[in-house]
């Protein structure tokens, strides 16, 4: 080879290298990805368990003043023993109302939510929904980055107005976003339910819980939480795509001491942090779309 020649690196290194870097991806951001499930669906959750310690207070309260009158009726306690089991029934309707707000998943901050999930459910609850995650990461990824290359060299001569002016990215990564999120949506569902579950619920009990949400509304139900997703996603890829090609050429143009990969790191930061905070709004909204689909109502009868 001469010293003048360049290496072009092919499609399929490209996509060996993308599969690599999701997976590698996958398991290390997947306890921040679960602190931020968590942190997004955490009022669901707090409201349902405050609503509960309530009920059950009230509840336990009232069969203990029951019990008390019974007594009463029957001769059985005296003065003084009723009042002791009166205020003992207090005492432990508020030790369950205390216990109840001691356990909250309410998260101050990431550094907490990660502290609390370590603590309360052990370190292994840091990778849930990877097994997932790491399943839909190479179609997801073959889809998107061969559909991006492939689109974006199809329309080119079309988003080319000038030499300065190529929105052939924005437009192909839109598009490849869209297909690759509509094909790997159900696997998405499964893994949002399973990361935002806390204590005992495990792997079989959310994926019991799909398979009667299916039963209940039909396979339709496995793309629920879609049009947030794509709201998320699409705007997503185009902003990135777009940012990152204007930061590369810009950082090419103005460093050119800075090596290949060097340049690389930075535009994807760049680009990808500022495509995040735009569209973490519809983030939210997926998540609870999808965590809150097919649960019904829980309600307690208070005797």
């Amino acid at each position: 080879m001469s010293g003048s020649s360049t290496y072009t690196t092919t499609s399929t290194e490209k996509l060996l290298s993308a599969c690599a870097g999701a997976l590698i991806t996958s398991f290390m951001v997947t306890p921040m990805d679960v602190v931020k499930m968590r942190m997004q669906t955490q009022h669901v959750y707090s409201a349902t368990a405050s609503t509960i310690s309530k009920a059950m207070c009230c509840m336990t309260f009232n069969n203990c003043t029951q019990s008390i009158k019974h007594g009463l009726h029957n001769n059985r306690i005296t003065r003084g023993g009723h009042l002791g089991t009166l205020f003992q029934c207090t005492a432990y309707s508020e030790a369950a109302a205390v216990s109840a707000a001691a356990n909250s998943p309410a998260f101050r901050g990431t550094l907490d939510g990660l502290y609390k999930i370590f603590k309360y459910e052990g370190a292994t609850a840091l990778w849930k929904g990877l097994s997932p995650a790491l399943v839909m990461s190479v179609p997801a990824n073959v889809i998107y980055f061969v559909g991006y290359d492939y689109l974006r060299e199809s329309i080119q001569p079309f988003t080319s107005f000038d030499s300065k002016n190529d929105y052939s990215p924005l437009v192909a990564g839109a598009i490849a976003r869209t297909i690759a999120v509509t094909m790997i949506s159900p696997i998405e569902l499964f893994r949002t339910r399973l990361q935002a579950t806390t204590g005992a619920h495990d792997f079989s009990h959310v994926l019991n819980g799909v398979r009667k949400m299916v039963i209940q509304e039909g396979s339709k139900a496995l793309w629920r939480g879609l049009p947030p997703t794509l709201w998320r996603d699409v705007p997503f890829s185009a902003l990135y795509w777009m940012g990152y090609e204007e930061c590369k050429r810009s950082l090419e143009q103005n460093h050119r001491s800075m090596s290949e990969s060097q340049i690389a790191f930075i535009a994807g930061a760049l680009s990808g942090m500022f495509a995040a905070a735009v569209t973490t709004p519809f983030d939210v909204a997926k998540t609870r779309r999808q965590v809150d689909a097919g649960k019904g109502t829980q309600s307690i009868e208070i005797s």
